[in-house]
């Protein structure tokens, strides 16, 4: 059975959007950045397994 690539990288997109509200809801400067670098390590690892940019383009 394969992976679908596609439903784990929309999974990992929810999790760094996860990340993001803790750390918008949080406020220690220290567990506000982890969580943040947590969100961007998810985004980075989306775009290494579906092949798009890191970051977007404004």
């Amino acid at each position: 059975m394969g992976t679908d690539y596609m439903a784990e990288a929309a999974r990992h997109r929810h999790v760094a959007e996860e990340y993001r509200t803790l750390a918008f809801g949080t406020s220690d400067e220290g567990l506000r950045g982890m969580y943040l670098r947590l969100a961007d390590n998810y985004d980075l690892l989306v775009a290494t397994k579906i092949g798009l940019p890191a970051i977007a383009s404004s």
